[in-house]
């Protein structure tokens, strides 16, 4: 008897343990099934459309605008994502579609500049869908995408299109959105290439602890 209890209480406590911060890309967002496919296991998510536009920041509507997505072709992420598991005090998570791509934007904002360098230094260790372990410089393909995943004093930002990405036209079009125009972190991967890594990157000089 004491033998089943202890295997119940293992199963049970196991089972706690299991979350679903899975990376949301948008190749699972194009799949034409309802449902969210969740590494290993059966357990599933509705995946019902939820418009976002009307909630979401100054920021995140500016950027929309630019990109000439429509209100009506933008919507939420609600899935929780490995970042999330790190308490952050503010976060948008949206994508939208427009005529000629796709687009994904994920903001996290945390308490202090540590809790930040954490989660992101914990998420290149657990990285995309394959869950990948990354190391600065490292020359790999993580995704069929384009995306550029940044690190700043408190957030983390992260977007992904289906074409090319212009890595200075985004950072720009951040700077001019209020971020400002210095990172400390960087990782680009234009569609079609391998990852590029910058340290300390400022679009607009020249730094010498920029290390591509």
């Amino acid at each position: 008897m004491k033998i089943i209890l202890s295997i119940v209480l293992t199963i049970i406590f196991t089972s706690c343990q299991t979350t679903d911060e899975n990376e949301i890309s948008l190749d699972t967002l194009s799949k034409p099934s309802s449902k969210y496919k969740y590494e290993e296991k059966s357990k599933v998510i509705d995946s019902k459309k939820e418009l976002a536009y009307d909630t979401l920041s100054y920021f995140s509507k500016k950027i929309i605008d630019t990109l000439g997505i429509s209100e009506t072709d933008v919507y939420a992420i609600n899935q929780l994502l490995f970042p999330d598991r790190f308490n952050p005090v503010k976060s948008e998570k949206w994508y939208g579609v427009n005529e000629q791509d796709s687009f994904v934007y994920k903001h996290w904002k945390y308490v202090d500049t540590n809790v930040a360098e954490n989660t992101f230094y914990n998420w290149l260790d657990n990285f995309g869908d394959k869950h990948l372990s990354l190391r600065f410089g490292d020359k790999v393909r993580v995704s069929p995408n384009a995306f550029v995943l940044l690190l700043q004093h408190r957030s983390i930002l992260f977007v992904e299109t289906k074409k090319r990405l212009e890595k200075e036209k985004i950072i720009n079009l951040l700077d001019t959105l209020g971020f400002g125009n210095t990172w400390k972190f960087v990782l680009f991967q234009n569609k079609g290439e391998k990852t590029a890594w910058f340290e300390q990157f400022n679009i607009n000089s020249k730094n010498e602890n920029r290390k591509p």
